[in-house]
């Protein structure tokens, strides 16, 4: 898998932790060693470590926030679902998604919204 295509799918996983606004340490955490899993998982020739996801959230938070105001947020969404539609493991994407989610014990409604919308875009059963 390539760079861009990692930077792709830490842009969506991002963006669930920060549609609803909010960025609570549990989720960070859990962006971190979800991050990892996937790794290991979907793309186990790239080297990352959970200090590098960390950076990696560190270093673009802010523009992902600003993907998600203003009128072109929709948007912004569905391009990052479509750039990431022809990689590997969407399934375990969408688990990640749901795990980051709800680790501040609040799955908030614009988290399932992105959620379900890259399952939909993608193919991948999510309920």
């Amino acid at each position: 898998m390539t760079s861009e295509e990692w930077h792709d799918i830490l842009t969506l996983l991002t963006m669930v932790i920060m549609v609803d606004r909010r960025v609570y340490k549990e989720e960070v955490d859990t962006f971190v060693k979800t991050v990892k899993q996937l790794n290991d998982s979907i793309s186990p020739e790239t080297f990352m470590t959970e200090g590098m996801a960390f950076d990696w959230f560190k270093s673009n938070r802010e523009r992902v926030k600003n993907l998600l105001v203003g009128k072109d947020v929709d948007r912004n969404i569905k391009t990052a679902i479509t750039r990431t539609k022809n990689i590997p493991g969407k399934a375990l994407i969408i688990k990640a998604m749901g795990s980051i989610a709800q680790a501040d014990s609040d799955f908030h409604k614009s988290e399932h919204t992105v959620i379900r919308r890259a399952a939909y875009g993608w193919g991948v059963p999510y309920s």
